[in-house]
């Protein structure tokens, strides 16, 4: 049977399949078609706070969620990069969207956008597909992304949860 999630009124149909108590849900929808549209959220937050160009929402967020859901890019990546492209796309617009209801400041959110960063790469297989995918994801990022201080936070916290080496193996 399909469901559909409606974030931000954009919907993602998924699937519920039961492995006897475990029950995971699957996208069904095709990752290559995520729609820049998803993006558009970073754009809400941004008219809420008024941070600006150099604001999470502007400068990171829209920037990084346009540059991975473009075609060009996702081809870049196979089939279950496409598939951690699209999830974690998804977790972070779902994120920012949940931060901005309880934020009051423009550096709070930034600062709980970050945090959100490390469990939505995880949560969506980041441990396993950085070992095949690496070069379509330091190729999609601007080198200046991994400048701050939040970046470096956000890039040891995941190589602590996969392990130092995982990625290179």
């Amino acid at each position: 049977m399909s469901y559909y999630c409606i974030i931000a009124s954009v919907f993602f149909p998924f699937t519920i399949r039961s492995r006897g108590k475990l029950i995971s849900i699957a996208s069904t929808s095709n990752i290559r078609s995520i729609s820049p549209k998803i993006c558009e959220q970073y754009e809400l937050v941004e008219q809420k706070f008024k941070c600006g160009a150099h604001g999470y929402a502007l400068n990171y967020g829209l920037r990084n969620c346009l540059v991975f859901t473009n075609e060009t890019t996702l081809k870049k990546f196979t089939p279950k990069g496409q598939q951690f492209v699209g999830c974690s796309t998804r977790c972070l617009v779902s994120a920012i969207l949940n931060i901005s209801q309880f934020s009051t400041s423009c550096a709070q959110i930034q600062e709980e956008a970050f945090k959100s960063h490390v469990d939505c790469y995880l949560n969506c297989g980041f441990c396993e597909v950085c070992k095949t995918e690496k070069l379509a994801l330091l190729k999609s990022y601007e080198w200046t992304d991994f400048l701050s201080f939040a970046a470096a936070q956000q890039v040891f916290a995941i190589i602590r949860k996969c392990g130092l080496f995982t990625c290179f193996k």
